[in-house]
C-alpha cells in the first residue's frame, strides 16, 4: 500500500530519506555482511551517504518516487534502504538491503513484494532488479517474487545477472 511518498507494509515503511539518516546508513553499511554486494562493495563513506540522500530527494521531486529509508513499523528504527534506482542508462530498477539483524525474518520478502505492488501500481514494466550471482539470498528473494533470469552476466560484468518480473 502506498500513501503518498511512502511504501507501507504489515511490519515495514519506505520513506524518504532525511539527513538525519545519513549516519546511520553509514552505520549500516558498516558491516561487511551488508556492504559486500552492494555497489563497490565498500562501506558507505559520510559524503556518500550524504549525496545519496541529496540524490534521493532528487528523484523524488523529479519523478515521484525513489530510493528511501526501511524503517520497521513496530519501533521506527531504520532497518535498511528500498526503491527504484536509475543507474543512467534510461531504465530504473529495484534495489533493497536490510541491516543484518532484519535478516531471515521474512521482511526482504514483504519489503519486495511491496516493491513489486507499488511497479505495478505507476505502470513501471517488467521490474528490473540486477544481482551478483554470488548473493544466494537475494537471488532466492527474487526467484521467489517471480523475478526470472533476463541475462546472466549482464552487460559483460561476471558479478551482475539482470533479473526481471512481469511484462
Amino acid at each position: 500500500m502506498i500513501h503518498r511518498s511512502q511504501l507501507v507494509t504489515a511490519r515495514l515503511v519506505v520513506r524518504p530519506f532525511v539527513a538525519a539518516d545519513a549516519p546511520l546508513l553509514v552505520d549500516l553499511f558498516a558491516d561487511p555482511e551488508v556492504h559486500r554486494f552492494v555497489d563497490d562493495r565498500q562501506p558507505l563513506a559520510p559524503d556518500v551517504a550524504a549525496l545519496w540522500i541529496e540524490r534521493s530527494a532528487a528523484n523524488l521531486e523529479r519523478f515521484g518516487y525513489g530510493t528511501g529509508a526501511v524503517v520497521e513499523r513496530a519501533g521506527g528504527d531504520l532497518i535498511g534502504w528500498a526503491g527504484f534506482a536509475r543507474p543512467g542508462d534510461g531504465t530504473q530498477e529495484v534495489i533493497y538491503g536490510l541491516r543484518r539483524a532484519s535478516w531471515r525474518r521474512g521482511l526482504g520478502s514483504e519489503l519486495l513484494a511491496g516493491l513489486v505492488a507499488f511497479a505495478a501500481e505507476r505502470g513501471i514494466t517488467p521490474v528490473r532488479a540486477t544481482v551478483d550471482p554470488d548473493n544466494g539470498a537475494s537471488v532466492h528473494l527474487l526467484r521467489q517474487a517471480g523475478f526470472v533470469l533476463a541475462e546472466a552476466r549482464y552487460r559483460g560484468d561476471v558479478a551482475t545477472d539482470l533479473y526481471l518480473h512481469g511484462g
